[in-house]
């Protein structure tokens, strides 16, 4: 059964149906209850620019996300259908994550766009990573899971120089 997660300011995710515990480390944990500790620490202001961090933690924990169920995948510790499910669900939130960053009226709009292009790179890294993974394609997986990582390391990027101080 899906779980739906809203937030305000109209964010809502999706994870596809509850998994059976995965081991990380050799600890046990819910890849569908790690999601939601992981997105739970979005704040609820709706403003402009709580709406472009907000987002922005979103996109980054989403990646984290990917890479984890990417890493179960491979090492066979995730179904092909949870995967699938948890990819499609993630590329849907970055495209929301995207269009919500892209929207906002700000004061720092060359950050801003930065911000929205390393989403985007994430959004085509794990559609890259869902036709890999469609096509049984381990490699084309793993190279998904290289352009996600050079793409969270750009969104770190854009979103350290949206927040520095302005002279």
């Amino acid at each position: 059964m899906p779980i739906t997660i809203c937030f305000g300011c109209g964010e809502t995710i999706f994870v596809p149906h509850q998994t059976p515990a995965l081991t990380f480390s050799a600890r046990h944990l819910r890849l569908d209850y790690l999601c939601a500790l992981l997105l739970l620490g979005v704040s609820a202001g709706c403003s402009s620019s709580d709406r472009i961090e907000q987002q922005s933690q979103t996109a980054a924990s989403a990646a984290q996300t990917v890479s984890m169920v990417l890493d179960a995948w491979t090492s066979g510790g995730a179904p092909f259908a949870y995967t699938a499910g948890t990819l499609q669900a993630i590329g849907k939130t970055l495209a929301d994550a995207e269009a919500q960053i892209q929207s906002a009226e700000t004061a720092e709009p060359a950050e801003q766009a930065a911000l929205a292009a390393a989403v985007k790179d994430l959004s085509v890294a794990v559609a890259h990573a869902e036709a890999g993974l469609q096509a049984g394609n381990r490699a084309g997986v793993q190279k998904a899971k290289q352009d996600l990582q050079l793409a969270s390391l750009s969104l770190a990027t854009a979103y350290a120089k949206y927040l520095a101080p302005k002279p």
